[in-house]
């Protein structure tokens, strides 16, 4: 089925028995008939029956809270929310609507609501462009604001702007440090033949992940890989980016180097650089992992 939608029904919004072709038209008919009133919604839960097919899901407001607190208050309490069922057909209806917000509405500001910003494509390549050009971020968030229309239609606030160019410079290499990256590299491998090492760039040409291995570090790896130490605490370059190491301990309990990384951030997509680890280390004994971040790195080996 096809789901198209005037403004008068995102203003109406959702009524018990209406019919969605998938879950995210739902969602996304929901989020905007928040932003129209002057809140935001969040996913509250859904039921899987039967592998991983959802079946009944729930959508709440976001003053509602779901943790444990001593005290319930009215901040706490709002009752809005839509749940909505999948049906034989395939579609997800609507089975229950509750529409009573206990707060204030904030239309005039649900664009700055964490729910509702999303900074579109163009903005993005702007802030990073008028950066490359040397503009300072003031002027660069003002200048983003002319050209689309006013603060209002950036779908950040100033101060998300300026965290999304710094951000956007710690993938920057500055001409000359990727050859001088690269060099240094050659060098090594001409003394070190079985000398590894990896550069993973974004489709830009912007630095991400540095993987480098020793040949003597595959060689302890061979004899010592019980329990493997993923440590990310360090950061010693200019553009702010960990430094990984991969430690582990031999039968003096000395520590030994097993390798280094440079990672762009300390997510999933940057942990892919354990997984290029393991593959200069021959891929054994994966689950032997002793680090704060088990299950990023987990995620990202089973990508």
């Amino acid at each position: 089925m096809e789901n198209e939608f005037t403004e008068e029904d995102f203003i109406v919004g959702p009524i018990s028995g209406m019919r969605f072709r998938d879950k995210d038209t739902l969602f996304a008919f929901y989020k905007e008939h928040a932003r129209l009133r002057g809140f935001s919604v969040i996913k509250r839960n859904s039921n899987k029956i039967g592998g991983d097919t959802a079946r009944y899901i729930t959508y709440c407001c976001d003053w509602t809270r779901i943790r444990k607190i001593k005290f319930t208050t009215k901040s706490n309490n709002c009752k809005a929310m839509l749940a909505a069922v999948l049906d034989d057909f395939g579609c997800w209806r609507i089975s229950k609507v509750v529409h009573d917000q206990n707060h204030d509405l904030l239309p005039s500001v649900s664009r700055l609501m964490a729910g509702h910003m999303s900074a579109c494509d163009s903005l993005k390549r702007d802030l990073v462009a008028h950066d490359r050009s040397g503009i300072r971020p003031s002027k660069n968030i003002r200048l983003a604001e002319v050209q689309h229309g006013g603060p209002q239609n950036l779908g950040f606030t100033p101060k998300d702007c300026r965290n999304y160019i710094l951000k956007s410079r710690n993938f920057e290499m500055k001409e000359g440090d990727a050859q001088s990256l690269l060099n240094f590299f050659h060098e090594i491998q001409v003394k070190d033949r079985e000398f590894f090492y990896s550069i993973n760039v974004d489709n830009i040409g912007r630095l991400r992940n540095v993987v480098w291995v020793h040949s003597h570090c595959k060689a302890a790896y061979e004899q010592f890989h019980d329990a493997i130490c993923f440590d990310t605490t360090y950061l010693v370059n200019r553009y702010n980016m960990p430094c990984a190491s991969f430690v582990d301990i031999n039968h003096h309990r000395q520590s030994i180097l097993l390798g280094c990384a440079l990672m762009s951030h300390e997510d999933i997509d940057s942990y892919i650089v354990f997984r290029t680890w393991l593959d200069a280390m021959g891929n054994v004994q994966r689950d032997a992992i002793i680090t704060d971040q088990c299950q990023s790195i987990k995620a990202a080996i089973a990508e």
